[in-house]
């Protein structure tokens, strides 16, 4: 095909099949030349919404056309849109096996538990000793709990401890503390208690102070001082040692700015 153009010789052979001109000037520049391309006046700026049968075209040869139709590709109408603002990524292998919170498919789980029948008569004791809130939402645990709770109070974690609840005011109630072992108990036998306690106070926040206490439990190592994830369905929260808190005001300070954070849900149970 003969163009008399040099200009638009070359969008030709890259498939060109019509232009958009704002002048209609050139547009009979354009035709008079014998350009076999279809040309179009392009609308204003400002009138982009005028109907697109304003445009003015002149045919492509058969010959051509036949070429512009073995290279053409549908595309939807906004699909050009879409692309600009990037496709959708495929989900990631596996990820279907890992229930989103919202999902329902995670279920909260207590590995090991026990029925409370099955319970050592030390931690029936445990349980019988005061009355247990009916629905606490948060459970505290951290070594050396059992032997606050059974024997004499370390000064120091009731401290720490006690001025923490304080200074967060939530209702009573909202909070439980739960061991994660007796002294003079096997210590195997301490997470199978400890999630049975879970089982049946049925918190949605573990609160655990100190790596001891996680690595007695088996969580997983991620869990570092100010640091929280879901583990069997509920939220994990770490934070230091009751005693590293006690003597940094700094880092309690830090403590209790996060799990006000973290715990805002505990304040409402008051408004409702």
């Amino acid at each position: 095909m003969r163009v008399r153009s040099a200009i638009v010789r070359p969008w030709l052979k890259a498939g060109l099949s019509a232009l958009l001109l704002n002048d209609e000037r050139r547009v009979a520049e354009l035709r008079g030349e014998g350009q076999a391309v279809e040309v179009s006046v392009a609308p204003d700026v400002s009138s982009r919404t005028t109907d697109r049968a304003r445009s003015l075209h002149q045919t492509v040869p058969a010959r051509e056309a036949s070429t512009f139709r073995r290279r053409e590709r549908v595309v939807p109408e906004g699909a050009a849109s879409r692309a600009e603002r990037g496709s959708v990524a495929p989900p990631v292998a596996g990820s279907a096996a890992m229930p989103s919170e919202s999902s329902g498919a995670g279920l909260l789980a207590t590995p090991g538990a026990r029925p409370v029948e099955a319970w050592p008569e030390s931690w029936l004791a445990l349980k019988n000793r005061r009355p247990l809130p009916p629905r606490p939402l948060v459970l505290w645990t951290y070594a050396g709990l059992g032997e606050d709770l059974t024997g004499k109070p370390d000064e120091t974690r009731r401290r720490v401890i006690v001025r923490m609840l304080m200074e967060l005011r939530h209702p009573g109630g909202t909070h439980v503390f739960w061991p994660c072992g007796l002294a003079g108990e096997r210590a195997e036998d301490g997470p199978a208690l400890f999630w049975s306690g879970v089982k049946l106070l049925n918190p949605r926040v573990l609160l655990l102070f100190g790596s001891d206490a996680r690595d007695a439990l088996s969580m997983p190592k991620t869990l570092l001082p100010f640091c929280q994830e879901r583990v069997y369905g509920r939220l994990v929260i770490q934070l230091p040692r009751p005693q590293a808190l006690a003597g940094d005001e700094a880092s309690f300070k830090r403590a209790l700015a996060f799990l006000s954070r973290l715990l805002r849900f505990c304040a409402r149970r008051q408004a409702s």
